[in-house]
């Protein structure tokens, strides 16, 4: 699965990393799942308080599902 951040509205053409679910801005009680490569994961932790605040949990996909709860 190809990594479904955007970056200056071009899609990353990276392979997804892990898995990121994070609520959703608008409605609290929901959740969205982020397929994302490990570049533009730390690149979202390093920049993009929204992105943090709202974070639940991460999934790798190539090591095992290791879960990691936020």
């Amino acid at each position: 699965m190809r990594c479904d951040n955007n970056i200056n509205n071009n899609r990353c053409t990276r392979l997804a990393d892990k898995i990121a679910t994070i609520k959703d801005i608008t409605d609290i009680k929901q959740q969205s799942r982020l397929w994302i490569c490990d570049e533009c994961f730390y690149e979202k932790m390093y920049s993009d308080q929204l992105f943090k605040e709202y974070l639940i949990q991460v999934t790798e996909l190539n090591n095992n599902n290791k879960r990691h709860k936020f």
